[in-house]
């Protein structure tokens, strides 16, 4: 029996040699990243205790694209012509939309009914943001460790989970195209630092590359602004060669991600092969190609005049993209993009009426951002003064992305990635000077060694968690938005108001399949997803002349707009007041005839102007405005209320043509 024990416990202590050994700190860090997880996706899915509905309106878009997959496959999102949407033209799907988001939600889908879940299409497009939003706070760790350690990497990771602007686009309910856009970008700069890092060797610095051109592939497969990812490549190049970092790494490391991400971009219908004539990509390609120049011919360049060869490649290649641009080879930065490039360059009348394409206020910046703001700010001009490869990065994500972000309200998304980074390595600074001034107050090796393990670690703990205590405004706020309820689940006003919900069923039991409804663009999506009904206009808002014949329909009188409705031969439509006993409760239609007026080209001053006494006032025009009149209910001859909600919230008319 003993020699029976003994062989036992000899072929224990062989399985424990094999076990995975695994550190204290090690466990602490997994604690503390599992923790951090948790919080990210306990403030996603808050908003699912008033209802568990989607949020905003293009969230309805991808969910009904995502649906439409499951049931038909993946080959007939190529092919499909929606014909709900922008009557009487239609849309072609896979030339004016992005497969990512609906594509990985489809897969997930059928991966987890594959294991014998039964979860619906509706409930993975809910839950999916908030997943996605959690896990792209363990991407940030791992960005914020490579650019300054496990500290870095943790508070980088905790501010992005308690960002406000971050869970804005990634709670429960809003399933739309930056849920993969950030997260693509995040991986993306660490696959790309992991590739230039003189710690790994060659070919690990190949395998990053491609997984970093991989990540670079799924952004521009999922999201518009995968130009910002080039455009960051472009710069830290330039950058690399004025600070004397440059090196051969950086343009092969750049060149393979390039590459791997533009064969996904040509494979995606909307953008195609005619992206790679956009002005970003013809910049980088013609600065990466000069550069391959440079490292054949560098043997033959004096070593002091090297700097100057390098930015005098880079001012040929610039050149070469504005000579391009002026020929008409290439296709220049136009649209939104050049808004965002330029704020003050000419805009679209639709561009211009959406809240979010709006200019940041400082205001805006220091509620959203709080700290993380000053200590982004401080961690970026410490990344400067002591600049490497990795704080370059850093440094260049935050300035480009300062600056979007205070030119469009939109971009502040992009923003919460570099300032949380930053904030993160500005506080991790800081602690550890704190650390060493104090070690540096000890009179011998001995005492200096007990100052650092133990008071100067007290205080060094006093000092972060007091520096972290200053971020509960920013928690404060966003648990405030965190905890309210989604769009369709209050109709825009108050939790339990389910106006819109009642109004969209009705509609689909009881407005014939064939029936045309119109309402302003806000609405489309909604209609489409949830109703099953055509629609004149939604959120894609790509036909400014067709949006503005409907802002003619509301705003012309019963007698001139209802030729306009009969054209289209249009069967019902719906508005949405927001009056509660004389008192506006939220912001309707009767807040958006101005923009239907500018994008309709009629004069705003036609509909509200100054009395005499200089006190603005609605005009006669606007009083005898079908929208007027629909939103106040007041009778007409061809418009015949046929629903109105629990609390008269949405309205829904047929048209009696005469």
């Amino acid at each position: 029996m003993s020699k029976i024990g003994d062989s036992i416990g000899g072929a224990l202590k062989k399985i424990s040699v094999l076990r995975p050994q695994v550190s204290r700190k090690r466990i602490l860090e997994i604690s503390i990243l599992s923790m951090i997880f948790l919080i990210a996706l306990a403030f996603r899915v808050m908003k699912g205790k008033y209802g568990a509905y989607m949020d905003a309106f293009d969230p309805l878009f991808q969910y009904r694209v995502t649906e439409y997959i499951v049931e038909n496959g993946y080959s007939a999102w190529f092919t499909w012509h929606d014909t709900l949407s922008w009557y009487p033209f239609g849309r072609d799907i896979a030339t004016s939309s992005y497969p990512g988001i609906p594509f990985t939600a489809a897969f997930v889908y059928q991966v987890l009914h594959f294991f014998g879940s039964n979860i619906s299409v509706y409930n993975i497009c809910l839950y999916f943001p908030a997943f996605m939003g959690a896990i792209t706070c363990v991407a940030m760790y791992y960005l914020g460790k490579e650019l300054g350690g496990t500290s870095v990497g943790l508070f980088a990771s905790f501010f992005m989970a308690i960002s406000e602007v971050f869970l804005r686009r990634t709670a429960l309910g809003f399933f739309d195209t930056e849920n993969i856009g950030i997260f693509g970008m995040v991986l993306t700069a660490f696959f790309f630092l992991r590739s230039i890092s003189e710690k790994n060797p060659s070919t690990h610095k190949i395998i990053y590359a491609i997984f970093g051109g991989l990540s670079l592939g799924y952004i521009f497969a999922s999201w518009g602004a995968a130009r910002y990812a080039v455009g960051i490549l472009i710069v830290y190049i330039i950058g690399s060669i004025a600070t004397n970092l440059y090196n051969r790494q950086i343009l092969v490391s750049s060149a393979i991600v390039l590459a791997v991400g533009l064969l996904f971009a040509i494979s995606t219908p909307l953008l195609g092969l005619k992206y790679l004539k956009s002005a970003e990509n013809i910049g980088a390609i013609l600065l990466l190609g000069l550069l391959v120049v440079y490292e054949v011919m560098k043997t033959r360049i004096d070593g002091s005049r090297v700097k100057y060869y390098l930015l005098g490649l880079v001012l040929v290649a610039a050149l070469g993209v504005f000579t391009l641009e002026a020929l008409g080879i290439i296709t220049p930065i136009s649209g939104k993009f050049l808004n965002v490039l330029l704020p003050f360059s000419e805009q679209s009348a639709a561009f211009g009426t959406v809240a979010e394409h709006k200019v940041t206020t400082w205001n805006t910046f220091f509620e959203s951002y709080g700290v993380s703001l000053a200590l982004g700010i401080f961690g970026t001009f410490i990344a400067l003064k002591q600049v490497d490869q990795n704080n370059l990065m850093g440094a260049s994500l935050f300035v480009s992305s300062l600056y979007f972000a205070g030119v469009m309200h939109r971009l502040g998304l992009i923003f919460s990635i570099s300032v949380n980074l930053m904030a993160a390595y500005g506080l991790t600074l800081l602690i550890i000077a704190l650390r060493e001034a104090l070690a540096q107050k000890t009179a011998t090796r001995r005492s200096r060694k007990l100052e650092l393990v133990g008071i100067s670690k007290e205080l060094a703990a006093i000092f972060t968690i007091l520096i972290l205590l200053t971020t509960f405004p920013i928690v404060w706020s966003t648990n405030e938005v965190a905890n309210v309820p989604t769009q369709l689940a209050a109709s825009g006003i108050a939790p339990g108001v389910q106006d819109w919900l009642q109004a969209l069923n009705w509609m689909k039991d009881n407005v014939p399949e064939d029936a045309l409804v119109v309402s302003w663009w806000d609405y489309g999506y909604w209609i489409e997803a949830l109703s099953e009904r055509t629609t004149m206009a939604d959120g894609y808002t790509i036909n400014g002349t067709h949006m503005g014949e409907i802002g003619k329909m509301f705003l012309f009188n019963e007698t001139e707009s209802l030729p306009k409705f009969q054209y289209y031969n249009a069967s019902y439509v719906v508005v949405h007041p927001t009056y509660y006993e004389d008192r506006q409760v939220g912001q309707g239609d009767q807040n958006k005839w101005a923009a239907m007026a500018v994008i309709a080209g009629l004069n705003t001053s036609d509909y509200y102007r100054p009395d005499e006494t200089g006190q603005y006032e609605y005009t006669e025009t606007y009083d005898n405005s079908v929208l007027n009149k629909l939103l106040r209910k007041d009778p007409m001859v061809s418009f015949e209320l046929v629903y109105q909600s629990t609390y008269s919230f949405v309205l829904v008319y047929r048209i009696n043509y005469p």
